[in-house]
């Protein structure tokens, strides 16, 4: 991500938890471990709310809708999807996964090509901080 991006991320964040009602959560993450190839993200924001099933995700200062599941004591999973230009030219469709959970505040991010059968699976790994 852009450093210039960086900053936005982390107010949009703010700004969003701030007007999301009491039930929502938001979560800034830091990956303290990401692929070499910029698949991963160096941080990302997400905004859960259990209790209606509802989340979002954010890499950059624009948030996207998210599929939510409550796994339990093993946390929540959250699948998004976006179009992402290849270095080489053209887009590509990836499916990014996190799967967080919030009794330690860690986060696991998994992204896969949708549209091409890559053997490339970046992840990364990251821990979060709630904001309030």
């Amino acid at each position: 991500m852009d450093e210039m991006k960086r900053p936005f991320l982390t107010i949009a964040a703010v700004l969003f938890a701030q007007t999301a009602t009491a039930e929502n959560v938001t979560y800034l993450c830091k990956m303290t471990k990401q692929d070499s190839h910029g698949w991963i993200a160096p941080e990302y924001a997400f905004q859960v709310d259990p209790e209606s099933g509802k989340a979002k995700a954010a890499d950059s200062p624009e948030w996207m809708d998210a599929s939510f599941k409550n796994r339990g004591s093993k946390g929540y999973r959250l699948v998004w999807r976006r179009n992402a230009r290849l270095s080489a030219g053209g887009n590509a469709r990836v499916r990014y996964q996190a799967n967080l959970n919030p009794a330690d505040n860690a986060v696991r991010i998994s992204m896969a090509f949708a549209n091409m059968n890559a053997a490339n699976k970046p992840y990364g790994v990251g821990t979060c901080q709630v904001q309030k």
